[in-house]
């Protein structure tokens, strides 16, 4: 029996058990570490956020990417480079104490007495206190209309390290934000022939300051669970600015074919193994393979380590939300103990838990439950 177990060991799994070792909580924290980050994205590319805004959370708050600056050399510029933030995590775990524990969640059961956590190496784990702190890897979305294309030709950008096997081969891009452009002018750096395909007139990039979005976000995400049901709602309804970092531009434009205003209406294999797109109009489009930038979407559904009887018991969102689980001001949702941190958590306490942004309001709030409970 342990205080609590943490599932998934990214930023939000780290900075957990770096706040609960601080205050002798005792814990098990179970993922590949930082796979995410390591393993399922490009290192040749960088974070949009400015870096005075992506540190970890610690207890006493000293942890900080300033720190880590100072202490290894490394320059704090923006953009910040992804494999410095990968080693910056590092660097906060050790110092912090964080222990590993690298296996996979298989199966969370709950029964009165708490939860029992078996891991994909056969080990039992038991605890009152779950917190569920995976990432984005269960929610990459792909269209249904791209249903029509086996594997072989169609990818999501999620677990897209590299870009060198399509070295001379036309490739479509689908989507008109951030990964698209960012695969997209990776793919160019591979000597690719891409072409963005997006359903937008033009692409909207945000503009040179990065730090008010970065500071906004942290603020948000200590506000906007006690906002107005009406406000919250307004905020959900209101479509992202500035979907592209300008400094991804240098890369796309004038270098990689974008074609805006174009919606796919079917997609299809065609001879030669290639990938036949259809457009609005009529028009055709024929490619080597298709990675569809299309985003994640956030369901708990898909979490693969929550039997069905357990996300019968708990309790979703409303609207048009049950896709989300409806949480209270310590994360914690409606089965007591088992808490959502991340991305799961950016519907009840908003946009920032989709980011780094919201750790430190995440690591509080929920630690403090602990203490209390």
């Amino acid at each position: 029996m342990t205080d609590l177990i943490i599932i998934g060991a990214g930023p939000y799994g780290i900075s957990l058990a770096a706040h609960a070792r601080a205050i002798g909580l005792s814990y098990v924290l179970l993922g590949e570490p930082m796979h995410f980050w390591k393993e399922q994205m490009p290192q040749n590319m960088f974070i949009r956020t400015n870096p005075r805004y992506i540190s970890l959370s610690d207890y006493a708050g000293v942890l900080t990417i300033e720190r880590y600056s100072e202490e290894t050399g490394t320059p704090l510029v923006s953009p910040f480079p992804r494999p410095d933030f990968v080693d910056y995590a590092f660097w906060f775990a050790r110092h912090a104490g964080v222990v590993f524990t690298p296996e996979l969640a298989a199966s969370v059961d709950y029964s009165s007495s708490g939860f029992t956590v078996t891991t994909n190496a056969g080990k039992q784990l038991a605890s009152r206190h779950v917190v569920v702190a995976t990432g984005l890897q269960h929610f990459s979305y792909i269209p249904d209309v791209l249903s029509g294309l086996p594997p072989s030709l169609v990818t999501h950008t999620f677990g897209q390290t590299g870009f060198e096997r399509f070295h001379g081969q036309s490739v479509a891009v689908i989507g008109s934000g951030q990964s698209a452009w960012e695969a997209a002018a990776l793919l160019h750096m591979a000597g690719s022939r891409a072409e963005l395909l997006f359903r937008r007139e033009a692409v909207q990039y945000a503009g040179e300051d990065n730090t008010a979005s970065g500071l906004k976000l942290i603020e948000s995400a200590e506000q906007f669970y006690r906002l107005p049901p009406e406000q919250k709602q307004e905020r959900w309804n209101t479509p992202r600015q500035g979907s592209v970092a300008l400094f991804l531009k240098p890369y796309v434009e004038g270098k990689v074919k974008a074609t805006g205003h174009a919606r796919i209406e079917k997609a299809e294999a065609a001879e030669g193994g290639k990938a036949l797109l259809t457009l609005s109009g009529g028009e055709t489009r024929v490619f080597d393979h298709v990675i569809a930038a299309t985003g994640y979407r956030i369901d708990l559904d898909l979490v693969p380590f929550l039997p069905r009887y357990l996300l019968a018991t708990i309790e979703r969102e409303r609207g048009g939300f049950s896709r989300f689980p409806l949480l209270s001001e310590h994360f914690e949702s409606s089965v007591p103990g088992l808490f959502f941190a991340g991305p799961l958590a950016s519907h009840t306490h908003g946009p920032a838990f989709g980011f780094v942004a919201g750790l430190r309001q995440a690591c509080r709030s929920i630690i403090s439950c602990l203490v209390t409970a």
